[in-house]
């Protein structure tokens, strides 16, 4: 497994937490004291040696601190929500999740996000930053239009700790102490909440209140191996999900970012912020760049943006990476350079591998 990856997302040093880091030290402080392991608000798994459970459990967790959760509540709010994002309001049953995106009016994503529908609210799951977060970002174009509407926006960060489960066996695992939900739903519970995440692999997130730590971090901890969070953050490059961050903002189209295969996108809901560009590309237009997973044998993850070349000219750009014993990265590339040969612009043109995705981009 990768217990000694790196991952950054625009400054090539080892650790760097100044801009992507979770929002409430309270819980911190709580998981510190219970063995957690922090370098600055970087999670890196346990302060005790981990080898006490089988090595062959395939079962695996890790704090969840590289995002924030908004919160959009409110009579009006899945009303107003429904002409802003992507994906279909209406149709999300109570304790169901879904990804989705928030448009410019010109279909450029301002963020995109898992949500939740839980207890009469809506939970928005994106990108942490102390110095230009996505939340406030999202809360500011928001606020252009719901002036009009009785629901309000605010950060729910404080109110839960998020814990990755994922591994091959960690369904067995969970199995034995949970009624599992079906896929992109949840089912909740004295302090907790439990999601099914859609995907090539099983992964769960378990959403504890601050609360229920004390009681829920230790049996967790018995039952599987705790790592760092950039595991978790490679099983999204690897799932092919890519998440806009203030480097990437306004910057894209959800079709950029492959999410109208991944269900973050519905042509049939009506009219929302950007609806119109988005379904002209649909179903008028020809995508010349989407989403690519690729690899190199460079020791750092390389700066979102960073060009991808071939015959010296730029063909993409990256938008999520992270190093281990190789770099795997997301980038938007054009889908006409797949079959060149392609490098990373920097020190040493590393050359990349094209990895097949875990969906049909066709679909």
């Amino acid at each position: 497994m990768l217990s000694n990856a790196k991952m950054l997302y625009d400054e090539p040093s080892p650790i760097d937490d100044s801009r992507y880091t979770m929002s409430d030290n309270n819980w911190k402080n709580r998981l510190e004291a219970l063995g957690g392991r922090f370098s600055g608000n970087t999670f890196l798994g346990l302060d005790t040696d981990d080898n006490a459970k089988p090595a062959d459990s395939s079962g695996f967790m890790t704090v969840l601190n590289h995002e924030t959760i908004t919160s959009v509540s409110g009579p009006d709010a899945i009303r107003f929500l429904q002409g802003q994002f992507t994906c279909d309001i209406n149709n999300l049953a109570p304790d169901q999740c879904a990804l989705g995106a928030c448009c410019t009016p010109k279909g450029r994503m301002v963020a995109n996000f898992r949500l939740l529908h839980h207890n009469n609210s809506l939970l928005l799951t994106m990108p942490a930053s102390d110095t230009d977060s996505q939340h406030e970002a999202l809360k500011a174009h928001l606020g252009k239009y719901i002036v009009f509407y009785k629901a309000e926006v605010n950060d729910a960060s404080k109110e839960w700790l998020r814990i990755g489960i994922y591994g091959n066996n960690c369904e067995a695992i969970l199995t034995n102490h949970f009624t599992l939900p079906e896929s992109n739903h949840c089912v909740a519970g004295d302090g907790f909440c439990l999601l099914r995440l859609a995907g090539s692999k099983p992964r769960f997130e378990l959403w504890l209140k601050t609360d229920a730590i004390d009681t829920w971090w230790p049996r967790l901890t018995s039952l599987f191996h705790v790592k760092p969070t950039c595991d978790w953050q490679i099983e999204d490059i690897r799932e092919g999900i890519a998440w806009v961050t203030p480097d990437t903002r306004e910057a894209y189209i959800p079709q950029h970012f492959n999410w109208q295969v991944l269900e973050g996108v519905s042509f049939k809901k009506g009219c929302y912020t950007g609806q119109e560009i988005v379904a002209r590309m649909q179903y008028l237009g020809k995508l010349k760049s989407r989403l690519y997973h690729l690899t190199g044998a460079q020791e750092e993850p390389p700066a979102f943006g960073t060009k991808i070349l071939t015959a010296g000219k730029s063909v993409g750009e990256v938008v999520s990476a992270i190093a281990s014993d190789k770099v795997e990265l997301l980038a938007v590339l054009r889908s006409d350079a797949i079959s060149e040969d392609l490098v990373l612009d920097v020190s040493g043109n590393t050359c990349l591998s094209v990895e097949p995705l875990p969906y049909d981009v066709n679909a």
